[in-house]
């Protein structure tokens, strides 16, 4: 039994601490590389969905005066309340005509 454990005992302690110091200097050299290399993926995809945006929301076009309108001023996004309530009451009577229990609340109304 003890010749199958003798290559075992005969290591140098100097030699199973190098390897034990380059194993973990290696696992920690890539593991580093590994977060650069996410890193700058994840730099170079902000960039490219930055510039998308920048291409998918042009400037609005000048009016006569050659100013650009403001949202405020063509506006927006904003709806009436009274148009809610139109909208509200035309859904509500259309589920009244099903027969349907449902308990739907307009929360937002947004132009298109």
């Amino acid at each position: 039994m003890t010749a199958l454990l003798d290559p075992w005992f005969k290591m140098n302690v100097g030699d199973g601490a190098f390897y034990a110091l380059f194993g973990l200097l290696f696992v920690v050299v890539g593991i580093a590389l590994l977060v650069l290399i996410l890193m700058l993926i994840g730099f170079i995809m902000r960039k490219i969905s930055e510039r998308k945006q920048e291409e998918k929301a042009p400037a609005p076009p000048p009016d006569r005066r050659g100013e650009v309108p403001s949202p405020a001023e063509d506006g927006g996004d904003e709806v009436s309340p009274e148009v809610i309530a139109a909208i509200t009451a035309a859904l509500m009577g259309y589920y009244q005509t099903e027969n349907a229990k449902c308990d739907f609340v307009v929360r937002r109304v947004k132009r298109l």
